[in-house]
């Protein structure tokens, strides 16, 4: 008896080191993309509000609508519809603009998504992804008469990554796009350097998080124009103070400096209260916007 009981824990050994596999690297897209979402993500100065629910089936709703200070108001209503592998994305607002996404994907990693926009369905598109374990691509093709086609594809590691991305116009057939860039990744940083518009500009970027639970992060990011040789310099982090509220902030090298506090309702309920002031122009007064998201 005491041979046979010492089987199972030889065997759930091995299950354990079969079942840990290392992810593969990121789409050319995502480079930079967690700092560009510290710095930008949730700023806004308007008034906002939305409202989504769920129906059996698969369906979701969402119905929102935007003031701007002096401006127009807009509202918008959304669905998705999700069946096994396939997603349909419908969007419907106050401008008379239809806009949809079709996607799926397969097992292996790979998604494909069509998206369509009326009435201006030259904005339309095709659009393929894979990614795989030292690798990824992403094809995508506008629908129209002359298609511009966008290439990208990366190599590497979870950690570190090479990439490229270029767009091909048959209208003029010249390349409007040549990118290239490195991103590096560990447990409490996230950092990248990407080479865009045809080599003419850097931007590098920063992210350090300050626990491992990576709720509280700070973040860099400086962007070199190599043709005027203007530079531009943004800093910014974000706190959670507890599990219902976070803080957001930044500062740009123009002294525009933005706030952002986030308070969670509920779980999929959130309250948004954002400010921007200009240090070299204190007498202007600041702006305010609020946003209020509420779902079941």
């Amino acid at each position: 008896m005491s041979k046979s009981s010492s089987k199972p824990k030889h065997k759930s050994k091995s299950k354990s080191k079969s079942t840990t596999s290392s992810k593969g690297p990121p789409l050319f897209s995502d480079f930079g993309h967690k700092a560009k979402d510290l710095l930008t993500a949730g700023y806004s100065n308007d008034q906002r509000f939305s409202f989504s629910s769920h129906i059996d089936g698969g369906v979701n709703l969402t119905c929102s609508t935007s003031a701007k200070i002096g401006g127009r108001s807009s509202a918008a209503v959304a669905g998705s519809y999700t069946y096994k592998n396939a997603t349909f994305n419908c969007r419907i607002d106050t401008d008379s603009k239809v806009t949809g996404t079709l996607g799926t994907k397969f097992p292996s990693s790979t998604k494909t998504s069509a998206s369509f926009s009326l009435p201006e369905y030259k904005s339309s598109k095709l659009r393929f992804q894979t990614r795989q374990e030292y690798g990824a691509a992403a094809v995508s093709v506008s629908l129209c008469q002359s298609p511009a086609i966008n290439l990208s594809a990366t190599v590497g590691s979870a950690s570190f990554v090479i990439g490229m991305e270029a767009e091909y116009k048959t209208a003029s057939s010249t390349f409007s796009k040549c990118n290239a860039g490195i991103s590096m990744k560990s447990l409490n940083s996230d950092a990248s350097i990407i080479l865009g518009n045809k080599g003419g500009l850097v931007t590098a970027s920063y992210v350090h998080y300050l626990d491992q639970e990576k709720k509280n992060a700070a973040v860099v990011e400086f962007t070199q124009n190599l043709s005027t040789k203007t530079s531009t310099l943004t800093v910014g982090g974000s706190c959670m103070v507890d599990h219902q509220t976070v803080v957001k902030a930044r500062l740009d090298g123009s002294g525009d400096v933005k706030t952002l506090l986030q308070y969670s309702i509920r779980p999929k309920s959130r309250l948004s209260i954002s400010g921007e002031f200009n240090t070299k122009a204190l007498d202007r007064i600041p702006k305010i916007g609020l946003a209020l998201s509420l779902a079941p």
